[in-house]
């Protein structure tokens, strides 16, 4: 099962980057931060990486000491070196910022109410995996197991239909966004917020799969 990827946020730049559970565990934050300024040119020395509102500041501890998860998004404050000089704003640059600013609505809306749900889906789906398919609640009378089962599996299920319905819904709004012809800023951010959600939905499907496999493994 791929990961989803981790999201670096700077300014209105967003870049995905490729961090399982593993690489989260033994990637410190100043390698991570080295990392960040190849892909922005932002100096490590002179960034500040912020996730769930608080700024990571021990470049030796782990990325997953501070709670980063694979689809996580992290947020990069910092400018280049020098700058850089911006001439006059021309109609097509505004007309593509503007469209862009709207890709980026959409994409953190969508992280923003569905990064946490999901997560929570992936944990229940493998308890549920745990707990009511390899026996760990035996010593439970069958009428109850059976009633905690099914009742557990209910919520799998109801759980696993929002996200995925609400992760189309994000999809087709992104998708319905139509970038002019020399707009390749945008297309190239359309593509990877569809990359980001549909990787989710992907993890998704994954899980709910596995479930599956494991029921079908119990009943036989």
């Amino acid at each position: 099962m791929t990961a989803p990827p981790l999201v670096l946020q700077w300014g209105r730049e967003r870049y995905m980057l490729k961090y399982d559970d593993e690489d989260l565990r033994d990637t410190t934050l100043g390698q991570f931060k080295e990392v960040c300024r190849e892909v922005t040119g932002v100096p490590s020395n002179g960034m500040k990486l912020i996730f769930s509102g608080a700024t990571m500041k021990d470049d030796s501890s782990p990325l997953a000491y501070y709670g980063i998860y694979p689809g996580a998004s992290v947020k990069l404050i910092g400018r280049k070196d020098g700058g850089e000089k911006s001439g006059p704003v021309t109609e097509e640059e505004r007309e593509e910022h503007a469209i862009i600013h709207k890709i980026d609505d959409i994409s953190n809306e969508a992280m923003d109410r569905l990064s946490s749900r999901m997560q929570a889906y992936l944990a229940d789906a493998q308890l549920y995996v745990d707990q009511f398919l390899s026996g760990a609640m035996d010593c439970v009378n069958d009428n109850a197991f059976a009633q905690i089962k099914s009742s557990e599996r209910k919520k799998l299920e109801d759980a696993y239909l929002f996200i995925n319905e609400a992760l189309m819904q994000y999809l087709l709004k992104i998708d319905s966004i139509e970038c002019p012809p020399n707009a390749d800023k945008a297309r190239h951010r359309r593509r990877q917020a569809v990359r980001l959600l549909q990787s989710w939905m992907d993890q998704m499907d994954a899980k709910k799969s596995s479930v599956k496999q494991a029921e079908a493994t119990i009943s036989q």
